[in-house]
């Protein structure tokens, strides 16, 4: 389990107003949170920070009582779910949900068990071949969804991660993410 703490995060770009001015934030073990606000108030900003995929320009992110702002990304066991999907296009769609586990050198067993079992939660079992250009913009979010969560990180990240499901997979994917939640914490 994993507290998230935000101190006094800020994020700066020259000659731009703060995208993240003095975030104070504290995320509880096991806590489902969501942040909310309008386009372009710092929200993407601020997942990207906690993964690691953009350093603050003054404040502290800790997970636990570990200090992460200056750790790269493949250190801080974040899984994260970006809101372009950020898909491998000429990898399949088992490939692209199993790519975590492959970094990690999981053993290949122990791999294709957590990817089908991914890929059956989503719904996705039977695409488990095909390329992710072949798939339709909700597949390929619930295939960016299994990839986030397959890993089993201390800290999952979602930006967005329903916007382009229809209102019946929306539905099911809210149920998926809950399940998800209440079993990894």
């Amino acid at each position: 389990m994993t507290r998230v703490l935000l101190e006094s995060l800020e994020k700066r770009y020259p000659g731009a107003a703060p995208s993240v001015s003095d975030l104070d934030l504290t995320i509880q073990d096991g806590e489902f949170f969501t942040l909310l606000g309008p386009s372009g108030c710092g929200k993407s900003t601020t997942l990207r920070m906690v993964a690691g995929f953009i350093a603050p320009t003054r404040g502290r992110i800790l997970f636990n009582d570990r200090d992460v702002t200056n750790t790269a990304p493949n250190r801080r066991d974040t899984g994260m779910v970006f809101q372009n999907y950020a898909l491998f296009p000429h990898m399949s769609v088992r490939a692209n949900v199993g790519y975590g586990l492959s970094v990690r050198r999981t053993p290949r067993a122990e791999k294709n068990k957590r990817v089908d079992r991914a890929l059956q939660q989503v719904g996705l079992e039977r695409y488990a071949d095909r390329r992710i250009d072949m798939l339709s913009g909700g597949q390929q979010q619930r295939v960016a969804l299994a990839r986030a969560f397959v890993i089993e990180p201390s800290v999952l990240l979602m930006d967005e991660p329903l916007s382009n499901l229809d209102a019946k997979l929306r539905v099911q994917m809210r149920s998926v993410i809950k399940k998800l939640q209440r079993r990894l914490g």
